[in-house]
């Protein structure tokens, strides 16, 4: 009898990543501890660990009841946060890792609809992930899928909830996916430390021919720091974000895709960062990007994003 409860428990362990924030100014964890009292006894076992890249340290003071804490003074970045969420979900059993962002903010229902759904896809041995509907500054941003060749988003009728045929791509944060999944692709990826850390995971799953659960009854807000270039990010962040984009698609895509993306440096260089009022540095680093596509080969890239990681 204790083996039927224990396979129809849903358990999920949830790394919320800090960075330069205490603790009680996370709006995932509040919003997270809020959900937990609303799932009925014996749904869910939720274990949420603190993942704290702030550097140098922080004093956090008392933590809530239950809440693990992990200090990284020296800021190992998302992937390494996600990377030792996962070894830990993997020692003590989890079948679910959730990652959340800081700043992510949750709906009361969220833990007890996110885990109707795992316990709906749970014998589905093709399906890796449950994400749920994400809007920032009032619409939405993810999932999505990407139409041929990369060059327009394809987003989900309001409320969808189902499976799609079709690749599906979600933000990092507030995506559920199954611990198993992760560990046969080796977990989260050093070579993206930060940005598009998601857009790795969920290709090399669809590589595994993986699907994703679109959660659209499931509605999370989050700030993007794209959104807001002048008050969430940097010219060195919006950088960050560029060698990504050009790793990425130099990684896995092909010679169609770098043409896209050259045409999308052009479009935020003449329409949004105009929209933003993003500062000069910006359109440079743009500039600079759209020169190394123009005038530098993939290998020259490719190896000089490999160097930057040593």
């Amino acid at each position: 009898m204790a083996n039927l409860i224990d396979q129809s428990l849903v358990r999920i362990l949830v790394v919320i990543v800090l960075y330069k924030m205490k603790p009680d100014d996370s709006a995932a964890l509040r919003t997270l501890l809020a959900a937990i009292p609303s799932l009925q006894n014996g749904q869910a076992e939720i274990k949420v660990l603190l993942y704290d890249n702030t550097p140098g340290g922080q004093v956090v003071g008392v933590l809530p009841t239950g809440v693990q804490y992990k200090a990284d003074p020296e800021n190992g970045a998302l992937y390494t946060a996600c990377n030792y969420a996962l070894e830990v979900a993997h020692e003590e059993g989890f079948e679910w890792l959730l990652t959340l962002n800081q700043d992510t903010t949750l709906p009361m229902d969220f833990l007890c609809k996110l885990c109707n759904a795992a316990m709906f896809v749970a014998p589905m041995h093709n399906v890796a992930g449950i994400v749920p509907s994400i809007t920032s500054n009032g619409r939405v941003v993810s999932p999505f899928t990407l139409m041929k060749y990369w060059t327009f988003m394809g987003h989900f009728p309001n409320g969808f909830v189902g499976i799609p045929l079709r690749n599906v791509y979600a933000a990092n944060s507030a995506s559920t996916i199954k611990v198993t999944a992760l560990k046969a692709i080796g977990g989260f990826d050093p070579r993206f430390p930060l940005d598009l850390i998601d857009f790795d995971v969920n290709y090399r799953l669809h590589r595994q021919d993986l699907r994703f659960l679109v959660a659209g009854n499931i509605h999370v807000g989050l700030e993007l720091s794209t959104d807001d270039l002048k008050r969430r990010s940097s010219p060195g962040r919006y950088k960050d974000y560029l060698r990504a984009e050009e790793v990425f698609c130099d990684e896995y895509l092909g010679s169609v895709v770098s043409i896209v993306v050259m045409l999308k440096l052009l479009y935020r260089m003449g329409y949004k960062l105009w929209r933003s009022g993003a500062s000069f540095h910006y359109y440079k680093l743009c500039i600079r990007f759209l020169c190394r596509r123009l005038f530098y080969s993939r290998k020259y890239r490719m190896k000089s994003w490999k160097q930057s990681l040593c």
